[in-house]
């Protein structure tokens, strides 16, 4: 069912069984013979109707701070088409973005990736592998797909976050107007019953994902601590699939890493601790610090994280401080 590369100090596992492809999702490598002791960064969504220019600005930041590697919480593209290149020619731009960077890469997938057949097909053709995990010294990480499999939009509906995706790219200032817009024309079709649904979170792991899960966790049973990176923050949900993985994690000091909602939250509760992350470029779902375009650092010393915020808004260009004259 996996494939490991060097025991000792790096091992990726992959389900070799389900996806036989030689293509993969991530980029590069973490560096070799790490102490201890190192860092990372996780970034959060960079679309849902990307600002433009953000996400790139995360990845300069990051490129500057050298972190030993990068996870990414899902949704890199726009995605919802029904042309397979449209998916491709995104997948194009920001490949080349993050390669750029020379970063080590660790992506999972998010409902703008993975959210039409034809995106699906994109995301198999170029990246292969819909889940995966690695083990680095005494610490696992997995990535789950909680697209899996992928909750197809009615096509009116697909539409609309289309065309609300356009205004948003044409006028990013006004981006929470056009928000309003959007859920205001998603809420005057509805009945109530379905409002009541629709503010629900939901996801999806299928068994073969769980079971791959389940044995990665059974072979690094002695890891010190295990974080788990997936889209939609399954903690919110009543989804019995999440259930049976955090019960494979009980036990375990762990943390969950999760995207989606673009707002920051910080959860701890006895072995764990819940994070999810606010958006990297993605349209603000709301107006408090939370809200703000963010990436976090992580810090791991002896097996244990610690977490920094660092706000991207608040970070500027020295262009951008003139001298002043004085007299």
């Amino acid at each position: 069912m996996s494939v490991q590369v060097d025991r000792k100090a790096f091992e990726i596992f992959v389900d070799e069984e389900r996806f036989q492809s030689d293509k993969r999702p991530w980029f590069g490598q973490v560096p070799e013979r790490l102490g201890r002791d190192y860092k990372f960064a996780v970034m959060g969504d960079r679309c849902g109707m990307q600002i433009k220019g953000v996400f790139e600005k995360g990845l300069a930041v990051l490129k500057d701070l050298k972190p030993d590697f990068v996870l990414f919480v899902g949704d890199l593209i726009e995605g919802y088409w029904n042309d397979k290149a449209e998916a491709i020619e995104e997948w194009n731009e920001i490949d080349a973005k993050i390669q750029e960077t020379g970063l080590p890469f660790y992506p999972t997938i998010g409902n703008h990736d993975f959210g039409t057949q034809a995106v699906v097909d994109a995301w198999g053709e170029r990246k292969g592998h819909e889940y995966y995990a690695f083990r680095l010294g005494d610490e696992l990480y997995l990535f789950v797909n909680t697209e899996d499999p992928f909750d197809p939009l009615p096509d009116e509906f697909r539409v609309l976050v289309k065309r609300i995706t356009e205004k948003v790219h044409e006028d990013p200032e006004h981006a929470a107007d056009h928000l309003r817009d959007f859920y205001g024309e998603i809420m005057a079709g509805l009945t109530p019953e379905q409002l009541k649904e629709m503010g629900k979170i939901t996801m999806k792991i299928g068994d073969r994902q769980l079971a791959f899960f389940e044995k990665v966790l059974a072979d690094n049973a002695d890891a010190k601590h295990t974080f788990v990176t997936m889209h939609r923050p399954g903690w919110k949900t009543e989804d019995p699939a999440f259930a049976k993985l955090e019960q494979m994690l009980k036990g375990r000091e762990y943390t969950i890493f999760s995207g989606h909602l673009h707002s920051m939250e910080y959860t701890k509760q006895d072995n764990r601790r819940y994070i999810q992350l606010g958006r990297t470029g993605a349209a603000p779902h709301g107006t408090g610090r939370g809200d703000e375009n963010l990436v976090l650092w992580v810090t791991v010393e002896d097996g244990m994280p610690s977490f920094r915020v660092l706000h991207l808004d608040g970070v500027g260009d020295i262009e951008h401080y003139p001298p002043v004259q004085h007299r």
